[in-house]
C-alpha cells in the first residue's frame, strides 16, 4: 500500500499521538478524498474477486440437488469473476442474474448447462471459460 502523506512513521517522535482515543468521524466515506484540488487521491477499497463465492453460496441451492452441483459453481462463479473484470469492478449480485438468465438457470433445471458443455468446462483449467465465446455475458 501506498503511504499515506499525513501519516508520520517515525516510532520515536510521535508528535500526532492523541491522549485519548479519537472520536469517529461522521462522513460516509471515510477514506475518499473528494477535493479536486489535491493532486493525491485515496479511494475506499472494494470487495475482491473472491465477493463472488460468497454470492454464489447463497444461492447454489438452485442445483444443490445435480450431482455435478460444484462444478456448476465453479461455472459461474468464473463468468461472474469474468463479467465483473470487463467492467473493471468486483461482482455483484447483478453479475450472477445476469449469468442465470443468460444460461437459463432455474430451480427446476440448469438450462443451457447440458451434460455435454458441463463435460467440455470440466476438462478446462478455469471452468466454463469456452462459454465466454459461445454467449454474450457483457
Amino acid at each position: 500500500m501506498p503511504q499515506e502523506p499525513n501519516i508520520n512513521l517515525d516510532k520515536t517522535k510521535r508528535i500526532n499521538d492523541p491522549v485519548m482515543p479519537v472520536p469517529r468521524k461522521n462522513s460516509k466515506r471515510l477514506a475518499e478524498n473528494l477535493d479536486p484540488n489535491d493532486k493525491e487521491i485515496f479511494g475506499s477499497t472494494g470487495p475482491d474477486s473472491g465477493f463472488a463465492i460468497k454470492i454464489v453460496n447463497k444461492y447454489k441451492t438452485l442445483w444443490a440437488d445435480h450431482p455435478r452441483n460444484k462444478l456448476v459453481s465453479s461455472i459461474v462463479i468464473n463468468l461472474m469473476i469474468n463479467r465483473a473484470a470487463h467492467f473493471g469492478r468486483a461482482p455483484t449480485v447483478y453479475d450472477l442474474h445476469h449469468i442465470l438468465g443468460i444460461l437459463r438457470i432455474t430451480e427446476n433445471s440448469l438450462g443451457d448447462l447440458t451434460e455435454e458443455l458441463l463435460i467440455k468446462c470440466s476438462k478446462e483449467k478455469n471452468k466454463g471459460t469456452h462459454l465466454l465465446s459461445i454467449f454474450n455475458f457483457y
